[in-house]
C-alpha cells in the first residue's frame, strides 16, 4: 500500500513545513479496519505536530497533544517541550531543568527497543544529538538499528531510515566522514531513492570537500536532486550555496541563497551566509554590515557565537593596545 503521507514527510525532511501541515492535512486513506484507521490517525496528527514545531508553534502543540495518551504522541509533546527549553541556549551550556527534563521523558521511553516505537527511537536520538550528546545519539540509534528486524513495507523502512539519518549526523559530528560515507552505503542499498538518503550523501559529500573538489560537486548535484524530489526549501538552497562557495562559485551561492531568503527572510543560516558571500563578491560594506546584523538580531546559536566571538576579538585588541 502506497503511504499516504510521503510528500509530508518529505516536506518535513527539508523543513518546508507549510507544505507538510497542507499535505498531512489533506492526505486521505480508504481504511476500513478501526486499528488501521486509529494508526493512520496518529500518524497524521503526529506529523501535523512536528510540522508546527518547526514553524515554532511548540507552545501549541503542548497544548495539543496535553492529554495524549499514544506514545508517538507523548513523545512528540516531550520533543515540542525540549526544542522550546533550548531554543535560545548557548551551544554546550548546561541543559536546563526544563530541557533535561524532556530529554529524560525521551529517552526512558525507549529503554526496550520495538518497530512500533520507531518514531519515538528518533526523536529521543535527535534530542541527545541537539543537547550535544553525540555519542549517545549514536549509541541510541545503532542499538535500535541492530535489534530491529530488517524493515518491511514503506513506512517502517522511512523510519528505519531516520534512525540511520541520526547515525550519519553524529559520525560527522564526532569528524568520522569516512564512516559516514560507510553509513550512506547501507541507506542506498536499503532505498538509493529516499530523499533522506540524497540529503544525507551530499552533507557527507560537503565533508569529504576538503579531500577531493569532486566531493564538493557530487554535493551540489545532490542537492539539486533534493530540490527536484521534494522542491525549492531553504534548507537546500543553503547547502547548494555551501557547496557553490566551496567550488568558488559565489555568484551562484549569491543566488542560491538570495531565493532561499525570498522563501525565508529571516533564516539566519541565509543571512550569515550572504554576509560571507557579500564579502567574497567585494560588494559594498554596506551589504555585509547589512546581513550581518540581520542574522545577529535572531536569538539562536548563531548570534551567540557572534557575541562572543566579537567579545573575545574586543578583548584582545583592548589587550593589545594597552601593551603596545
Amino acid at each position: 500500500m502506497a503511504d499516504p503521507f510521503y510528500e509530508a514527510r518529505n516536506a518535513l525532511t527539508v523543513g518546508n513545513y507549510h507544505q507538510a501541515l497542507a499535505e498531512a492535512g489533506g492526505a486521505k486513506a480508504t481504511l476500513r479496519k478501526q486499528d488501521e484507521v486509529s494508526a493512520f490517525n496518529t500518524e497524521r496528527e503526529a506529523l501535523l505536530c512536528l510540522a508546527q514545531i518547526g514553524l515554532g508553534q511548540g507552545e501549541a502543540v503542548i497544548t495539543q497533544l496535553a492529554t495524549a495518551t499514544h506514545p508517538t504522541l507523548q513523545a512528540v509533546k516531550h520533543w515540542a517541550q525540549f526544542s522550546l527549553a533550548i531554543k535560545n541556549q548557548t551551544p554546550g551550556a548546561v541543559l536546563t531543568p526544563a530541557a533535561a527534563s524532556a530529554l529524560e521523558q525521551l529517552t526512558q521511553a525507549v529503554k526496550e527497543v520495538g518497530p512500533a516505537h520507531i518514531q519515538v527511537a528518533v526523536l529521543a536520538a535527535s534530542a541527545l544529538l541537539a543537547s550535544g550528546d553525540n555519542a549517545g545519539a549514536l549509541k541510541l540509534a545503532k542499538r535500535w538499528l541492530h535489534e530491529l528486524p530488517t524493515p518491511e513495507g514503506g513506512v517502517n523502512l522511512r523510519r528505519h531510515m531516520e534512525l540511520r539519518v541520526v547515525v550519519v549526523e553524529a559520525l560527522l559530528r564526532m569528524r568520522r566522514p569516512e564512516m559516514a560515507r560507510s553509513e550512506v552505503s547501507s541507506m542506498e542499498q536499503l532505498d538509493d531513492e529516499s530523499a533522506l538518503t540524497v540529503l544525507c550523501s551530499g552533507i557527507v559529500s560537503l565533508h569529504e570537500g576538503p579531500q577531493s573538489l569532486d566531493a564538493y560537486r557530487k554535493a551540489l548535484e545532490r542537492f539539486k536532486e533534493l530540490s527536484i524530489r521534494c522542491g525549492q526549501s531553504v534548507l537546500a538552497h543553503n547547502l547548494a550555496a555551501l557547496a557553490q562557495m566551496e567550488l568558488g562559485d559565489f555568484a551562484a551561492a549569491e543566488r542560491s541563497l538570495l531565493d532561499a531568503l525570498a522563501m525565508r527572510s529571516g533564516d539566519v543560516d541565509t543571512t550569515s551566509n550572504l554576509a560571507v558571500v557579500s564579502s567574497h563578491l567585494g560588494k559594498a560594506a554596506d551589504s555585509t554590515n547589512r546581513y550581518t546584523q540581520q542574522a545577529t538580531a535572531i536569538t539562536g546559536a548563531w548570534s551567540q557565537q557572534y557575541a562572543a566571538m566579537s567579545a573575545r576579538l574586543n578583548e584582545a585588541v583592548l589587550q593589545f593596545s594597552t601593551t603596545a
